[in-house]
This record gives structure tokens, C-alpha cells and sequence, in this order.
């Protein structure tokens, strides 16, 4: 170990001396009489001595269809690379160290420097390791900071001729151009390559720094490969793309904007406004900016062209079509006039006023891109006149209309209004998109040719909005969906549940007959029913006719206690005693007023005070110490916490928010409307149930599940306000709607809301409907599916392309199967797409069956097919919107031939679709 370390020690001793005199010297050798060309591929010529007369503008290994052509011949021209004693580039050969270092030194122009210095350097290299020629650029390249001797030195191995790993060449690049301090900057972050661990931990920052800049590129397995050899083709595109960055570019380049053209001579314009002639060489080679192995002729270059040129002493030898869109000035302001006649338009700009000409085939585009008319301009839209920049006194030949002045009438839905603000939101009844107004004048509400006031304005309600040169004029009020409103707390239903009296503001009391098809609103956007209701609710009321539609309940802030236990009764005194779910003690007092009930059913104190007996328990609601109502606990109700079908226990958590356990009978009856034959053990957390007790209230004997299900309706009966429908497990059920809360998105609607083969969600507690919301389905066939974004392509039946937002509440079914997720779809799939009030959606799947067809009844709607199996159904009716067709041809059902094969959709027992091949 120590000798090894004596060894290591002497090394670096004696690299050092040889660094120090190297570094140190004021010359690295005598002056170079001349260099000898190497097999490598590289030349002893050097740029600066370069002539007219041996630029090279191709090679023979280099077709023009090789994809380095354009940067190869770039390169040859400003004299950076040339082709060896044959004339070739041999653009696949690994490029070797030290010709690496001689196209950088001639890249930054330092040829002349490097070859004026010494030609017989004291390198830190084996005689071998660094050909003659090459020995000056290498020496510069040292001087110059452009390659570290501690970095380059590597013992036993030939330094000048090794091929030139990837990482290394990086770093060369970014140092030449002079980007090394942004290298440092990003030394200490890795890379985005799979290997980045195979990178040098030196080199990290150049190879960051080369990929940012765009100067070199990762594979498509996304590695770097950092000790990859790099080709002599992929060098000269790594210079080729660096160029710019150089602080001195070579004085061969020539920029700017082509002025004029005369036979072969090209007139350019720098950026400094400074007009520059070169003459075209017959040998002269012509690329386009738009990729790297498209050839252009001398005739491709047109006028106003933005061209990169490189030239030796006047001569054009490479030339490029940076840009060969024609160059535009333009003026944007706000059109004060147009005339057609004398083809002028007038433009304020910065409260002045401007006329220009316009050229007699002016274009006029929206921002689209859509064609429009000189006459269609409206005065006051803000413009682009676009005219051609480079000549003088150009005619305006484009003009953009960036913004129309809004002039409209908008029949739309009221949303809101904000009045601290003046904004009114309106949704368009013909787009269904939402209209934002601001800095409304209030005055220009009106009703009847009448002032309206906006704040008797409600969402719902349907208004006439009037937009003229941006500016609205007007809002009238066509009609009020509900005629009135009023607010306050309940005091009492009546026994028939039909008439509620409510205490307003001021103590004012007001009673209203209820509608049998009023809306319930609950906290959470649940809906229920009058008898869901209970005094001292805070509510809402919308009114029509004198009935009401619509209840929102917007606060609870009586007293309620559900199944609160009995500590003691004085009959006497008449005072209660309770403990409530969480075991306080509190006292209250019963009055000729307070309603007291077995279940639902009044009954006097004389006969209801044998059911106040200690333990046993009571729904309560009480203002303060005084008792409203006292009810004879028979149910409980809540969301299920767990369930123990070992212990036969229940948890549930009550409206409070309190957990309360309760024991079940064996044989407790589960009530669940999708599930016959329903189990305890089949319950879920998070379910919403009702309990019914046994007589002592101590054990649940039967147990009612919420539910929310898709069906289909298959008759209507307006007359007996009836409805059957089918649910997704070919379930059929009849129930009336008398007194049963229809509603859709929120609003109370009636039998005439409903139609045939559309989709309905019934809510049910057990198998009892509880209420009936009215949804929209959207149909048609799978084109693509986003699952990330939540989001489904599709063409509907009418061939109109829709994008549908599912989101994250999405339920996908095939019949009663639950799928995964929407990313079970796939294209061609059929799909049915329904989204309730509160934003789920549930995504039908529709599957195709193979049938061949017999006949059709015009008169029925009915249409017969072959029976596959003895047991098959032949004959079925067409859905309400059933779509039939052939591409995107509608097809008449009738007009199929017997035993003609069809694709046929089916949903709910209906023929949803029938495609003919």
C-alpha cells in the first residue's frame, strides 16, 4: 500500500512539473512550417488561408440525402471541417479528441493564433497520442481554458486519437461557445436521462447545459450513453447548431433580409439597416430553415426572404431561407370607417386618427381565420391592418378583426345577480353557455315597460338581455318562474300534512296549502317530503298559484333529539326528564300545545302518558325548556358506521352526528330495494337506513336501506298520475306520483317532465319510492375516452360530436354489472351517459347482439327477428329514439330484407339502435 502510494505520489509530482513548464512557458514551440494532413479525416488547411478557390461545398460520401448534409456543408464552407487526402468526409467515422479540438479552435476563429504558435509543444501526451498537425490546436486549446491538462491526462492510454465520448464533447461545445458558466450552474443537478449515473459527476452541468441549449439530444430509450462515440456527421451538427451562441462568429456569415435580386446577385439588409452584396457561386448550395435535408435552387430564394449566408470575399458559397414569409408591419386601433368605393380605411390609435389604402384584393379574417367582407366591418371593432414592411408606402393587404363590438339579444336563464359588484350572470337558453355582465346601469331593469327591481330577481327566471357596441341596454324580466317567495320558521303541519303556518319576520304569522308535487330541499341537497319537516325549521318558500312548490329547509336551529331515553315524568307537574344520545340530562315542560304522537298518530296526555315511562325513548323537538313535540320512538334512522353480523349489532351515526349502537333480532328483516333477500351482513358502511323496533325498543326487527337507482320508464299514465318503470336488473314496478316530490335539477315538475324510454332515478327506502328525479341522457357511440381527465368523445345519434365531463363520481354498468372505471371503454362502444342534480354520473354500457331480421309492423313499432335458439324472444318494440341506420344514413326499419344480418342495441327490452353493415 505504500509503495503504491509513493508511486501515485511521483506521478502526480512529475505531471505537475510538466503541466507548470508547459502552462508556464511563454512559447510552446517554434513556428509551425507547415502541417501534414491526417487519415483521420481532419486537414492541416486552415480556415484563414482557406480560398475562393478550395471551399468545399460537398463531399462524395455525403449525399444530399444524408441527414447531416445541410450542417456538413455549413461547416466545410466556413472552412471548419474538410475532407481528407481522397476528398472524403467519411461522416460515420468516430470522431477522434483531437479533431474535436481543431474544429473547435477553427469555430471560434483562433485558427490563425493556434498555427502562429509553437508546433513542437511539450505535451503531457505519449509522442503517439497527438499527431503533428494536431499539436498546435491542442496546445491553444490548453491556453485558451478550452481543455484542463488535470481533466485530459490519462495514464497509458493515446489522449489525441481516442474516439471522443458523448459527455467529453459536451463539455468542448459548451466551453467553445462560451456557455461554461452556465454548465457550473447546473453541476449540481442530474439529468433527465435513465443513466443519468453513468454520467461523470464533472460533466453533469455540460450535459445539462448542451440539452437545454439544444445542442444535443438523448436517445429514444431515453439515455445519454455518456461514453458513446460521437460520429464525425453528428460533430459537425453539434458546431453547426452551437454557431449562434459563439461570442465571435466567423466573418463568412452574413444575415439579414433579402432586398434585391439581380441575376445572380443578392442584395441583403443586415439588422443594422446596412445593404450588403454577394455574388452567387455556380456551385453554390441552397437549404430551408424548415428541415435539414431539403435542397432549394438559386431561384427558391425570392425577395424579402430572411436569409443566412456564408461567403468568402464576396462570394455566396452556402445560403439558407431562414423565413419565406413575407415580412408585415402592423398597426392595430379601432375602426373608425371603412370605404369601399375608395378602398380606405380609418383606424384611432392613441386618441389620433389614421387613413391608410388598401390593396384591391385585401384579405379580411376573424381571429379563427374565417373569411369576412370589406362591408361586414362594423365601426368601433379593434383591427390589425397588416401592410408588407420593407416597402415604402405599401398598400394595407390583411386586416384582422381581433374584437366585434357585441351586438345581441340574449333570451337566457337568470342565475345571479351582485349587486355590490352590478354583475348579473344569464345562461343562454339557445347555447346553454354562461353570459357575465358587469357594471350594469340598474335602471335598465325593466318588466312590462316598468323599472323592475333586480333584487326581486331569482335564479330561474327568464329575462331578455339587450347588448349594443358592447354595452347593455337593457335587461327585461319575460317571466318569473315562481310567483312568489316568502321565508320564515315553522310553526305547525297539519294532520293531513297539506297546510304549513310559518312565523315571518316581525312575528307575522302565514299559512299555505302545500302542493301534492312540492319539492322538499333538506341540508346537503337531499331531498324528502313534508314529513321530513319539523317545527322551528328556518325555510325557504316558492309559491305558485297559491301552493306550494318548492320548501328548502335553510337551518334547524329548534332543538331535536332523536331517541332521547326517559329518566322521569311528573304527571302532575308535567315536566319531562330526558337524557339525550350523549347521556346529559335535561329537563322540559309539556303544555296543552305540545303535539304528542305514537309514530304518526295525536293522541290525548291521558292516553299518551302510559308510554312515559323511564327507559323508554322518545323523539323530541323543543323550543328551549318548552316541548313542541314528543313522539314515541318506533324507528331509528342514519348512516351506518359498522355492522356486526356475529353480534347481531348495528352502529349507526344519527343526524347529530352521534354514534348509537343497537342489537338486532335474529331474524331481522333487511328491506333493500336492489337486493332481494337482503342479509345484515349485507350492509356497507355509509349506507343510509331506517330501523323499526320491537315493542320494548331495545332490538331492530326490521331495517329499510336508501337507495338511489337507474330506471327506465315503459309507460306514462297522465290520467291516474302513474308511471312503470324498469330498473337495470329487468325489474318492472307501477307506482303513483300523487303526493310523491318529483323534481328536475331542483325544481318541482310534473307527469309532463317524464318520457317515455328516458331515464329516471328513483330514490327509495326499502322498496318505497321516496322521490323521483327527472335526468337527461346522452347516447351515442364511443369515439375516445380521457379516464385521467374524466372526460368521453362521442358521436350521438343525431352525428353531433360531444365531449361529456364525467369527473370522478362515475359509476359505469353493463346491466346490473358495476365495470371499473370509464377506462373499461373503448371506441365503437355504445354508451348511455346520465348525471343527476348533485353531479353523478352513471355510464350505461350498451352491448351489440347479432340478429337477423323477419319483418316490421309500421303500426306498432314492432319488429320480428329469426329466433337464434328455441328459447329466444322474436319480437320487440322500438325505442322512443331508437336510431336505425346505415354509416351515418338513416334508414327506414322496414326497408330490410328477410334474413338480412343486423347489429342490433338493445336497452331495457327495447330496440335502441339497429346498424346494417
Amino acid at each position: 500500500m505504500k509503495s503504491k502510494m509513493k508511486k501515485t505520489l511521483k506521478l502526480a509530482a512529475a505531471y505537475s512539473i510538466v503541466s507548470t513548464m508547459v502552462l508556464a512557458a511563454p512559447a510552446y514551440a517554434a513556428e509551425t512550417t507547415g502541417g501534414t494532413s491526417s487519415t483521420s479525416g481532419n486537414t492541416s488547411s486552415s480556415s484563414s488561408s482557406q480560398s475562393a478557390s478550395n471551399i468545399r461545398v460537398s463531399f462524395p460520401d455525403v449525399p444530399s440525402s444524408h441527414w447531416a448534409s445541410k450542417h456538413i456543408t455549413r461547416l466545410a464552407v466556413e472552412g471548419v471541417v474538410e475532407g481528407n487526402e481522397l476528398g472524403r468526409y467519411s461522416p460515420e467515422q468516430a470522431v477522434s479528441q483531437q479533431d474535436v479540438i481543431i474544429m473547435a479552435i477553427r469555430m471560434m476563429g483562433l485558427e490563425s493564433a493556434a498555427l502562429q504558435s509553437k508546433s513542437n509543444v511539450a505535451l503531457p501526451f505519449g509522442e503517439d497520442d497527438v499527431r503533428k498537425d494536431a499539436r498546435p490546436y491542442v496546445a491553444y486549446a490548453i491556453d485558451q481554458g478550452l481543455i484542463d491538462l488535470q481533466e485530459e491526462y490519462t495514464a497509458g492510454k493515446k489522449w489525441g486519437t481516442k474516439e471522443a465520448p458523448r459527455e467529453w464533447v459536451a463539455k468542448v461545445v459548451i466551453r467553445a461557445i462560451g456557455k461554461k458558466q452556465e454548465a457550473l450552474a447546473k453541476a449540481g443537478t442530474a439529468t433527465a436521462f435513465a443513466d443519468n449515473n453513468k454520467i461523470s459527476s464533472s460533466l453533469v452541468g455540460y450535459v445539462n447545459a448542451a440539452v437545454e441549449l439544444g445542442l444535443v439530444n438523448g436517445f429514444e430509450d431515453n439515455t445519454f450513453r455518456p461514453d458513446g462515440s460521437v460520429t464525425r456527421a453528428q460533430m459537425a451538427t453539434f458546431w453547426s447548431r452551437g454557431e449562434k451562441y459563439l461570442v465571435n462568429p466567423s466573418n463568412r456569415i452574413l444575415t439579414g433580409t433579402v432586398m434585391a435580386i439581380n441575376g445572380s446577385k443578392l442584395s441583403i439588409r443586415d439588422k443594422n439597416g446596412t445593404n450588403r452584396d454577394v455574388q452567387l457561386s455556380s456551385n453554390a448550395v441552397y437549404f430551408t430553415y424548415k428541415d435539414d435535408t431539403t435542397r432549394l435552387s438559386a431561384s427558391d430564394i425570392k425577395l424579402y426572404n430572411e436569409v443566412y449566408v456564408l461567403q468568402n470575399q464576396g462570394t455566396a458559397y452556402f445560403v439558407e431561407v431562414t423565413n419565406d414569409e413575407i415580412p408585415m408591419k402592423s398597426i392595430e386601433g379601432t375602426l373608425v370607417s371603412v370605404n369601399v368605393n375608395d378602398l380606405t380605411a380609418s383606424i384611432q390609435v392613441a386618441g389620433k386618427y389614421y387613413t391608410y389604402e388598401l390593396a384591391s384584393n385585401v384579405s379580411v379574417r376573424d381571429l379563427n381565420g374565417a373569411g369576412l367582407s370589406l362591408g361586414s366591418l362594423v365601426e368601433n371593432s379593434v383591427v390589425e391592418l397588416k401592410k408588407h414592411a420593407m416597402i415604402e408606402d405599401a398598400k394595407v393587404s390583411q386586416i384582422i378583426v381581433k374584437k366585434a363590438p357585441v351586438n345581441k339579444t340574449v333570451n337566457g336563464v337568470f342565475q345571479s345577480f351582485d349587486p355590490a359588484t352590478m354583475t348579473a350572470i344569464v345562461k343562454d337558453r339557445d347555447t346553454g353557455a354562461l353570459e357575465t355582465y358587469t357594471n350594469i346601469d340598474k335602471a335598465i331593469f325593466s318588466q312590462g315597460g316598468k323599472f323592475f327591481d333586480p333584487a326581486n330577481l331569482f335564479e330561474g327566471d327568464i329575462v331578455r338581455v339587450v347588448v349594443k357596441n358592447d354595452k347593455i341596454t337593457g335587461i327585461e324580466v319575460v317571466q318569473q318562474v315562481v310567483e312568489k317567495r316568502d321565508a320564515g320558521k315553522l310553526i305547525s303541519i297539519s294532520e293531513d300534512k297539506t297546510i304549513i303556518t310559518v312565523q315571518k319576520a316581525g312575528d307575522e304569522l302565514a299559512s299555505y296549502r302545500v302542493s301534492e308535487k312540492a319539492l322538499v330541499v333538506l341540508g346537503d341537497n337531499q331531498f324528502g317530503s313534508v314529513r321530513d319537516l319539523m317545527p322551528g325549521d328556518e325555510m325557504k318558500l316558492e309559491i305558485n298559484q297559491n301552493k306550494v312548490d318548492k320548501i328548502t329547509v335553510t337551518s334547524r336551529t329548534i332543538e331535536n333529539l332523536t331517541l332521547a331515553t326517559i329518566e322521569d315524568f311528573n304527571l302532575e307537574k308535567k315536566y319531562l326528564i330526558l337524557k339525550d344520545d350523549l347521556g346529559k340530562l335535561k329537563i322540559y315542560t309539556i303544555s296543552d300545545t305540545t303535539v304528542l304522537k305514537f309514530d304518526e298518530n295525536a293522541l290525548p296526555l291521558d292516553t299518551f302518558k302510559t308510554y312515559l315511562v323511564k327507559g323508554k325513548r322518545v323523539n323530541v323537538v323543543a323550543s328551549q325548556d318548552k316541548l313542541i313535540s314528543v313522539q314515541f320512538a318506533t324507528k331509528m334512522e342514519g348512516t351506518v358506521v359498522s355492522v356486526s353480523a356475529t353480534t347481531g349489532e348495528i352502529t349507526i351515526k344519527t343526524a347529530n352526528g352521534v354514534n348509537q349502537t343497537y342489537k338486532t333480532t335474529s331474524s331481522v328483516f333487511v328491506n333493500k330495494y336492489s337486493q332481494s333477500l337482503a342479509k345484515l351482513s349485507d350492509l356497507r358502511a355509509g349506507d343510509y337506513i331506517r330501523g323499526f323496533f320491537d315493542s320494548s325498543q331495545e332490538n331492530v326487527i326490521s331495517i329499510s336501506v336508501r337507495e338511489t337507482h337507474l330506471a327506465h320508464t315503459t309507460s306514462i299514465d297522465s290520467t291516474g298520475n302513474s308511471i312503470t318503470v324498469q330498473d337495470l336488473t329487468g325489474g318492472v314496478k307501477t307506482f303513483s306520483l300523487f303526493a310523491l316530490p318529483v323534481h328536475k335539477n331542483g325544481t318541482a315538475v310534473g307527469i309532463g317532465s317524464i318520457q317515455l324510454d328516458e331515464p329516471v332515478l328513483l330514490t327509495s327506502i326499502g322498496g318505497s319510492v321516496e322521490s323521483v328525479q327527472v335526468v337527461d341522457a346522452v347516447r351515442g357511440k364511443v369515439s375516445s375516452v380521457d379516464a385521467a381527465a374524466g372526460k368521453i368523445a362521442l358521436v350521438d345519434y343525431s352525428n353531433n360530436s360531444q365531449l361529456v365531463e364525467v369527473g370522478k363520481n362515475v359509476t359505469v354498468k353493463s346491466g346490473a354489472t358495476v365495470l371499473a372505471s370509464i377506462a373499461v371503454l373503448n371506441p365503437e362502444d355504445r354508451v348511455e351517459i346520465v348525471k343527476d342534480s348533485s353531479g353523478n354520473v352513471t355510464v350505461l354500457v350498451i352491448a351489440p347482439e347479432k340478429w337477423s331480421y323477419l319483418s316490421f309492423d309500421s303500426t306498432t313499432k314492432e319488429i320480428t327477428f329469426m329466433r337464434r335458439t328455441i328459447a329466444d324472444k322474436p319480437n320487440y318494440f322500438l325505442h322512443n329514439k331508437a336510431y336505425v341506420h346505415q354509416g351515418t344514413q338513416t334508414i327506414a326499419p322496414n326497408s330490410f330484407v328477410s334474413g338480412e344480418e343486423l347489429t342490433v342495441y338493445f336497452l331495457n327490452g327495447k330496440v335502441l339502435e339497429i346498424v346494417k353493415p
